[in-house]
């Protein structure tokens, strides 16, 4: 039997849990939830889903390094095997795809994303981020999602990457990111309501990918150019820019929601980023430790393996809780306190390994952005209502965040 890094020495089996991580009761209350999953063992199977976990941040950081045993490209990221009848979309020609097809595709993204062309978003980003935030101060009430989260990320992100305009975008996206992170759970009542209100945008969606619907001069029209010049397949370029767009901007909404929240609702926080403000990139990292955008996906064994001294048989498909890992006791201290000024180095948020986030960086330029501005402009800010979670299978996200702001 083939190991992983983290054997024991003693081969056992897994924790067996009858809980369903994906009911209300669960994402509404998600850290009670890892909490019992982490205690269960460093390996536990869900006999609901038949499928193995990792919780524990040792276990989740031995999963994502170690491609060979833990596959993405093999069963997809999803709980659903890509290779099956009825999988909901094809494989992703990066997220789901190993060395050495994955190191080629992997590379074109970093060179293409350049730093001449970071640093042009940089101050296009922090530009668009004032004139947003300044309108949303004058204001006086503003909501941290829908008014701040959304519109500066659906605004922006599409326009580096070249998409069309088109009418409703921000609610076109929304579905999008609904019906993409569902989709990696199982096929529950809330995947069949997403993919039922999903229908009707499908065929824009299907198009705006494509590249006669690329403007000139974006970030898609360099990736359809690279596969003219054969740096790679041009058969998947239009699926390479899908994926792109699907993770650069539901998981960035969710970090700017979730860092207005928790400032809003700590004061001593903001008063040491209004204090310092070079601790806005400190806050974003902070924030998606804290609450991690992307809870769990998947990775199947390509062999028998043995983690953690727990076995796991071949084809098995183990979920990995991304936000659990960040949370654990194990691995932080006092990881149910934010603080701004934590190191967190370590954290999975972003993933890690071969498939760790190619697009990171320009997520935590959005973030940077928004909190810069924000602290320029208000004095203050407080949480005006409870706010709403957006309950998804593997997304954690608010739909409302009332605020309200104090002028600078």
């Amino acid at each position: 039997m083939n190991s992983s890094t983290t054997q024991g020495d003693t081969e056992t089996g897994p924790a067996i849990l009858d809980m369903d991580p994906f009911s209300d009761e669960s994402l509404n209350d998600p850290f009670t939830s890892y909490e019992r999953i982490r205690d269960a063992g460093p390996v536990v199977y869900f006999e609901r889903y038949q499928n193995y976990a990792v919780a524990r941040h040792a276990e989740v950081q031995a999963v994502l390094k170690d491609w060979e045993n833990f596959s993405s490209a093999l069963g997809g990221i999803g709980l659903g095997d890509i290779r099956k009848p009825g999988a909901w979309r094809p494989a992703g020609p990066i997220v789901e795809a190993d060395p050495p097809g994955h190191t080629k595709v992997r590379a074109l993204l970093t060179r293409l994303l350049s730093p001449a062309v970071i640093r042009t978003w940089r101050e296009s980003f922090e530009r668009d981020a004032d004139e947003l935030i300044e309108r949303v101060v004058a204001a006086g009430t503003f909501d941290a999602v829908t008014d701040v989260a959304e519109a500066f990320v659906f605004d922006v992100f599409p326009r580096a990457v070249g998409l069309a305009p088109t009418d409703r975008l921000a609610e076109k996206l929304v579905l999008i990111g609904e019906l993409n992170f569902d989709g990696l759970g199982p096929r529950n009542a809330r995947f069949l309501e997403t993919e039922r209100r999903v229908q009707e945008i499908l065929p824009w969606y299907e198009k705006s990918y494509q590249r006669d619907n690329m403007l000139p001069g974006g970030f898609g029209e360099l990736i359809f150019k690279a596969g003219d010049e054969g740096e790679v397949d041009p058969a998947i370029c239009a699926g390479l820019l899908r994926s792109f767009l699907r993770g650069g901007m539901d998981t960035t909404v969710s970090a700017i929601g979730c860092v207005l929240w928790v400032l809003a609702t700590q004061p001593a926080q903001w008063a040491r980023l209004k204090e310092n403000p070079s601790l806005a990139r400190g806050a974003i990292e902070e924030t998606i430790r804290f609450d991690s955008p992307i809870t769990s996906f998947y990775r199947t064994t390509t062999r028998d393996v043995v983690l953690a001294g727990v076995s796991i048989p071949a084809d098995a498909k183990v979920q990995v809780f991304l936000a659990s890992a960040n949370r654990d006791p194990r691995f932080w201290k006092d990881p149910d306190v934010f603080d701004i000024e934590r190191s967190t180095l370590g954290h999975v948020a972003f993933g890690a390994g071969v498939h760790a986030c190619v697009g990171q960086m320009i997520a935590r330029l959005e973030g940077e952005a928004v909190l810069k501005a924000l602290v320029r402009r208000a004095e203050k800010i407080e949480l005006l209502a409870p706010p709403t979670r957006r309950l998804n299978n593997c997304l954690s996200s608010f739909k409302s965040v009332p605020l309200r702001a104090i002028a600078a």
